[in-house]
């Protein structure tokens, strides 16, 4: 009997990323503007598509994990019964409405909640995802900053710290070479995260089906204090992208500081090698941490607060 190893997963998300690709386009096709490419009303299909996405990942993640659209409020607040770390150094604060939050609803509490709409804490947020229907390069820099910043919100405990990405449906550039596109997201991140810390630094940049832009973890590059960017084609694996989404989330939904207890599960399915000979884009200096980051407060315990 010939071996299929992994062979009928990849060919699940094949059939999923394809039928996603098909959906995206239902606003634009019934209800076309007749002046410029795209959809009569850009509002409903950013809406759409970003319906779509979160459709996707709530049918396949975890049921404790739901993905809605949404804010973080870091409240300035004690953490636990001793820690005034945030009370010491913090306003409360907010982040922008964000595209996609991928939050802990069964373990975690939550400000508000209605539809598909969530204000949260942010000790239950695993992912946050900016989702563009054409990425461009005027959009890399605006929207590396504004998930930094919600990064940031959610750095003030000691749980591994959320996976982030900017997700584009369609790339929106006339670059011939293949590496072009590639590297004009990595020069974005550059730009914005030169010197910054790791954790804040974007995880992944992926157009769906064309390509995925992604770092290694801290540990695996082979540069110290830098921050390893590679990439990887998916124009003949156009599932490459949506599975690195799934695997990134359950990687940070699993790892032991979250405190889940078990494994990760085994998921998805790539080729061997898919990403052992990624070429490389380069390398990003990373920052040091400040003190307060480090060293919670601690406070004399009231048991009532």
């Amino acid at each position: 009997m010939s071996s299929d190893r992994g062979g009928r997963v990849r060919r699940f998300f094949e059939l999923e990323t394809r039928a996603l690709l098909q959906r995206f386009q239902i606003v634009e096709t019934l209800l076309p503007n007749l002046k410029t490419k795209g959809a009569a009303h850009r509002g409903e299909e950013g809406r759409h598509i970003e319906a779509l996405l979160r459709e996707f990942l709530n049918r396949h993640l975890p049921k404790d994990l739901r993905a809605v659209s949404g804010f973080i409020l870091r409240p300035s607040t004690k953490i636990g019964a001793d820690d005034l770390s945030r009370t010491a150094s913090f306003d409360d604060e907010h982040s922008r409405q964000l595209d996609i939050i991928v939050y802990d609803f069964a373990r975690f509490p939550v400000y508000e909640h209605f539809e598909e709409v969530a204000i949260v804490p942010p000790e239950g947020v695993v992912a946050i995802l900016s989702v563009k229907k054409s990425l461009s390069r005027g959009q890399l820099e605006p929207e590396l900053r504004s998930l930094a910043h919600a990064v940031e919100l959610c750095r003030a405990d000691a749980r591994r710290t959320p996976f982030t990405a900017l997700i584009g449906f369609r790339w929106d550039g006339n670059e011939k070479k293949p590496r072009a596109a590639p590297s004009c997201c990595f020069n974005s991140v550059q730009n914005v995260h030169a010197g910054d810390l790791f954790d804040r630094m974007i995880t992944e940049i992926c157009v769906i089906s064309q390509f995925t832009v992604f770092k290694y973890r801290e540990e695996d590059s082979d540069k110290v204090q830098h921050a390893k960017y590679v990439y990887v084609d998916a124009t003949e694996r156009p599932s490459i992208s949506l599975q690195r989404l799934l695997n990134s989330i359950l990687s940070v939904f699993y790892d032991v500081s979250r405190g889940m207890g078990c494994d990760r599960p085994g998921f998805v399915s790539f080729e061997r090698g898919t990403f052992k000979l990624a070429p490389l884009l380069g390398y990003v200096p990373i920052g040091v941490p400040t003190r307060h980051l480090e060293e919670p407060i601690v406070a004399d315990r009231i048991d009532n607060e």
